[in-house]
């Protein structure tokens, strides 16, 4: 078992790492507090290959391995977790669902466009009574005069106030169930969409999450991506990938608070020394790297599975389910160092602290999570 990296992942590792330095910490605080949706971020990464970067090099992207695409996400939002999610989260789902299930037209009309940031990209899953529980999807496809009608509504869509192309998932045969479900790809300026950004969000106020309406959308029957009835199943393969993201990203934000708190505690007096010197203070640091070196390595050992095509369901929900549970909790003992100070955007915990709990609602929640690691080690679905 070879736990080493290859010298294109060091690689990788140190130009995303200066990326986020360079590019992602000096600008945040601004783009934070301005609370518009800012594409910088996307620019920057698309002229270095690095948006789509698990995407075949014929469409695009780099076509890294998994474990390299884990190290990309952790650097990134080492930086910031919002700013990595509007570069790369959506490619991760919707970009994924494209490669694998498109037609040959479909990738070359979209990908290479969207890893070049010439097209932001949305993935339209989420509805307001349908999350975790993909079969109870409501927008609707119907097949008409040569087209397809859609209409419904999508909410919690990264980037889906601004996307130019929306990969849309839709019930087209509601008597059929998961089998009756369709992706289509749609277009921003189509007729009866309807794209607003969801103000107020806890976190992610670095990126932009949306709120989409269909109302007749008349969608060419060209733009069906994958075979009609297979749409959940395209859906779960492009997920996959985007809970690999979240869960490399939350490692890369636990990292930063580590690396942060062993900055701060070295600088910060009291009591006429640095508060270093003090036991709990190291015990706080201490746990801290400790928890974020070993689910490292489960995301690492996730993503190698992943990369050879091997089973990995299971470890994928551990994954996804412990990465972010420990970008909660390290960002919360973070704050708990700084004291006060952890609480203003001066610091560079305050952003974290505020980002870390959506990886825990995001690409299903991990009480989800939790079921699907049970039925597979008990072989009983408790979901049902």
């Amino acid at each position: 078992m070879d736990f080493s990296f290859s010298e294109e992942q060091i690689m990788f590792r140190d130009m995303v790492r200066k990326f986020a330095e360079q590019e992602i910490i000096p600008t945040l605080k601004d783009i934070e507090r301005e609370g518009k949706f800012n594409r910088g971020i996307i620019d920057k990464l698309a002229s270095l290959g690095l948006l789509g970067s698990h995407l075949p090099q014929e469409y695009g992207g780099l076509g890294v391995d998994y474990v390299t695409y884990a190290i990309i996400a952790e650097g990134l939002a080492w930086g910031s977790w919002s700013r990595a999610l509007t570069a790369c989260g959506p490619i991760s789902f919707g970009g994924t669902i494209i490669s694998t299930s498109g037609s040959e037209e479909q990738k070359q009309k979209y990908l290479p466009s969207i890893c070049r940031g010439e097209k932001l990209l949305g993935t339209a899953h989420v509805e307001p009574n349908a999350g975790s529980d993909a079969a109870a999807i409501e927008t609707t496809a119907i097949s008409k005069g040569g087209d397809w009608i859609i209409n419904g509504t999508k909410i919690f869509i990264t980037n889906g106030a601004v996307a130019d192309v929306l990969v849309v998932v839709a019930q087209t045969d509601k008597n059929k169930g998961p089998r009756g479900i369709s992706n289509f790809i749609v277009e921003k300026g189509m007729p009866g969409l309807s794209q607003l950004e969801i103000p107020g969000m806890v976190g992610d106020r670095a990126g932009c999450q949306g709120q989409i309406r269909f109302t007749d959308v008349r969608v060419p029957k060209e733009n069906l991506l994958g075979q009609e009835g297979e749409g959940l199943k395209n859906a779960l393969t492009g997920i996959d990938t985007a809970r690999l993201f979240i869960a490399g990203a939350c490692v890369g934000l636990a990292q930063s608070c580590v690396d942060s708190c062993v900055k701060y505690a070295k600088e910060r007096k009291q009591f006429g020394r640095p508060i270093a010197s003090f036991q709990l203070v190291q015990e706080k640091i201490a746990q801290m790297a400790a928890e974020t070196e070993a689910i490292r390595w489960l995301v690492y050992h996730t993503a190698d599975l992943k990369t050879r095509g091997l089973p990995h369901s299971k470890e994928m929900s551990m994954s996804k389910w412990l990465a972010s549970e420990l970008a909660v909790r390290v960002s919360a003992e973070a704050i708990k160092v700084f004291g006060a100070y952890g609480c203003t955007d001066d610091y560079p915990v305050e952003h974290h602290y505020r980002d870390a709990i959506l990886p825990v609602v995001s690409a299903g929640t991990n009480e989800m999570h939790k079921l699907l690691i049970g039925r597979a080690l008990l072989g009983i679905d408790a979901i049902l």
